[in-house]
């Protein structure tokens, strides 16, 4: 499964179904939104207010078992909802502050939208739906879909960011197949409980108001944003940015390496003292010191925040930002940059529990990251080795901002980069040149164990 665009999917045509929530009131929940989530919806309603129309969602795609039992479907909507309490909240301004608001339970009744044979035509249709009905702002942040003919269906979800992260997309596939199919066949689902995204967010704020201006996660985003130039680090290649408003951004999906590659490639990486995470950092700085010629690599490394094990299976934005400096004019050896990285990785792992909003209140200024690189491994995902026989794929969309994200994830099939940025020609020439270094850094270790730097020829 890859993080790709909707056009990428292999869909099928047929009757296309929307299920909408029915009515209800929910009731005020003292509950706050977590950092992310506040910040996310006020930049949204500022973006609103202006009259700026950028959508931003996360989605999933996976078949179902047979054809479409609507029954069945209702049941699986409703247990679904209800074991993850984030699906049931929304957030309403509250003179200047936002108040979170959660249904009980909730039930979901069909709307027909009719026959759509045509997959492309399919994918225009879902990806304006999604664009205009996947707002933080409206209730619910989220939309259902299913395709189906006489004998297949397939479940389409979108969801606003408040609602999920990129690993949550992943568990959803598994999770939604057994609750439907335990509908169908009338038992109980046989799954694991979860914790509560919104009791996160409440023991976050409480855990970050004790976080004061002397903290260590304060000082280090001090000194890192002050050797950055007094911001966040930006892509070391030019973009050709224009000045004005956030341009629109451009994905892109890449395979690195197969998975045979994958385990030498780790191999090495422990060979040396560190990580496969430790390994993809070593690898982006190698690729900004050989084509960006710079000596050091600075941008922002995501960790999750699922700390305990009630929060391994629920969805929600379990998001920590943490900075992440690596220098390659010591060595030319990736050996010794793995262990570097995997020194700074550890360090970098502690400050992450810390909201970068929080950081940011603390320092008086909005940081918001504009170079970030991801790693997630989700080769142990519950249903992981059913993904092919659902066809289960995931999406994403950003349409504007200025700033460049990697994210690189091991799957059962491989290693694959997605990337967004800004869509300009330079910028996809740069980071075609980019991406294209990083694997054969890649391909290069995993090949002979190490890769040597090679310094950009200095004028003379």
């Amino acid at each position: 499964m890859k993080i790709t665009e909707l056009s990428a999917y292999d869909a099928r045509g047929g009757t296309v179904t929307e299920w909408r929530p029915r009515p209800a009131t929910p009731a005020a929940d003292p509950r706050p939104p977590s950092y992310l989530q506040e910040q996310h919806v006020r930049v949204a309603a500022a973006q609103h207010a202006a009259g700026v129309h950028a959508p931003t969602w996360l989605a999933t795609a996976f078949d179902l078992p047979g054809g479409l039992d609507q029954h069945a479907l209702r049941t699986a909507l409703a247990g679904w909802t209800t074991r993850h309490e984030t699906l049931r909240s929304r957030f309403r301004f509250s003179g200047t502050g936002l108040r979170r608001f959660t249904l009980n339970a909730m039930s979901f009744e069909p709307h027909d939208i009719g026959e759509i044979a045509d997959p492309d035509e399919l994918h225009r249709y879902l990806e304006d739906r999604f664009d205009r009905g996947t707002s933080p702002l409206d209730w619910p942040p989220y939309l259902i879909f299913t395709v189906h003919g006489p004998d297949r269906a397939t479940i389409y979800l979108a969801f606003d960011h408040t609602n999920v992260d990129g690993y949550s997309l992943f568990l959803i596939a598994d999770e939604f197949n057994e609750l439907y199919s335990a509908a169908l066949a009338g038992r109980p689902p046989e799954l694991p409980e979860v914790g509560s995204y919104p009791d996160f967010c409440a023991a976050e704020r409480i855990r970050a108001a004790d976080v004061g201006a002397d903290d260590a996660a304060v000082a280090r985003w001090r000194e890192f944003l002050r050797d950055s130039g007094g911001e966040q680090p930006v892509f070391p290649l030019e973009l050709d940015v224009p000045p004005g408003p956030p341009p629109a951004q451009r994905s892109e999906a890449d395979w690195l390496l197969d998975s045979a590659e994958a385990e030498r490639f780790n191999a090495a990486c422990k060979q040396s003292g560190g990580s496969f995470l430790s390994g993809v950092l070593a690898t982006a700085a190698i690729a900004a010191s050989e084509l960006g010629d710079t000596e050091v690599y600075r941008t922002v490394v995501p960790f999750h925040t699922r700390s305990h094990q009630r929060w391994a299976a629920s969805l929600g934005w379990y998001v920590g930002l943490a900075p992440f400096e690596l220098s390659t004019a010591e060595t030319a050896d990736f050996r010794d940059l793995v262990r570097a990285a995997s020194d700074e990785t550890r360090a970098a792992k502690h400050l992450a529990e810390v909201p970068l909003a929080r950081v940011c209140e603390l320092l008086g200024g909005l940081f918001l990251p504009r170079s970030a690189v991801s790693y997630m491994d989700v080769r142990q995902v519950a249903g992981a080795d059913r993904w092919r026989t659902w066809n289960a794929q995931t999406f994403g969309k950003v349409s504007l901002g200025d700033e460049v994200y990697i994210w690189v994830l091991r799957t059962p099939d491989g290693v694959y980069l997605a990337s967004r940025y800004p869509n300009t020609d330079l910028a996809y020439k740069n980071m075609s040149r980019y991406i294209e270094r990083m694997r054969e850094v890649f391909i290069t270790v995993a090949e002979t164990g190490t890769y040597y730097v090679t310094r950009p020829a200095s004028d003379s």
